[in-house]
């Protein structure tokens, strides 16, 4: 009987983690505690993205990946603008953005998927886009851009594979720009970031001036206030 009530209590102990990975694998949207210093922006709509609206380019689709509803482009002129600035005026902060990116070498070598400026003030921006190789694999480009400097955070040695979900993160602080992917830190360099106006728009899916489209799957973005550590990050299984 004590061997019994034993061998029950093992076996709990292993379906417990099992169950929770499993559940983690079925959803690409995180579990966030509410916080008013942090955007979860869920790209699950074509109208509005939390509460801010949305202007369609092309014809993304909205689309199930597990238990979540994402939006789908087409890497052909398909674009969400979302009528909002994340970063407000913050002097420090964290991007974070989870997505699939498909393969569309080589009609799309370098998409444009997340995209910050004001239309009154292209000198100052932060862009998130990928670089596309032959070989089904895929390369972060993070870009800030004011009047005083700009930097390009690239590096086409660290690679990931097309197909599979991603988790793609920048910091700033204190002139420090930061790249990671997957929750590993890749690359930084120094430049100043001065705050893009609060009247500036997103553009999710291509750059602003709508070019270099994204092929591929975006679950959600998330923008905080801070620059976080990795360990901080929502990573999403």
């Amino acid at each position: 009987m004590v061997l019994l009530q034993i061998a029950m209590k093992f076996s709990l102990l292993l379906t417990i983690p099992c169950v929770a990975f499993l559940f983690a694998c079925t959803s690409t949207v995180p579990s966030i505690t509410p916080n008013n210093n942090v955007a979860l922006w869920q790209v699950n709509s074509l109208e509005t993205i939390a509460g801010a609206k949305v202007s369609i380019s092309g014809d993304p689709e909205l689309v199930k990946s597990g238990q979540d509803q994402v939006v789908r482009f087409d890497g052909d002129g398909d674009r969400l603008l979302v009528d909002a600035n994340p970063l407000g005026d913050a002097q420090e902060f964290t991007i974070e953005i989870f997505f699939n990116p498909a393969d569309a070498y080589p009609n799309n070598l370098e998409p444009r998927f997340f995209h910050i400026e004001a239309e009154d003030n292209p000198n100052r921006r932060i862009t998130i886009e990928l670089r596309l190789n032959d070989k089904k694999q895929w390369y972060l480009d993070a870009y800030i851009k004011s009047e005083t400097s700009q930097f390009t955070l690239i590096d086409p040695n660290k690679v990931h594979p097309i197909g599979q979900w991603a988790h793609a993160a920048v910091t700033y602080k204190n002139g420090e720009f930061v790249s990671y992917v997957n929750g590993v830190r890749e690359l930084t360099g120094q430049v100043e970031y001065l705050p893009i106006a609060a009247h500036a728009k997103t553009s999710i899916g291509a750059r602003m001036n709508q070019v270099h489209w994204f092929n591929g799957d975006i679950a959600w973005v998330k923008i905080t206030p801070a620059a976080l550590p990795p360990e901080a990050f929502t990573l999403t299984k």
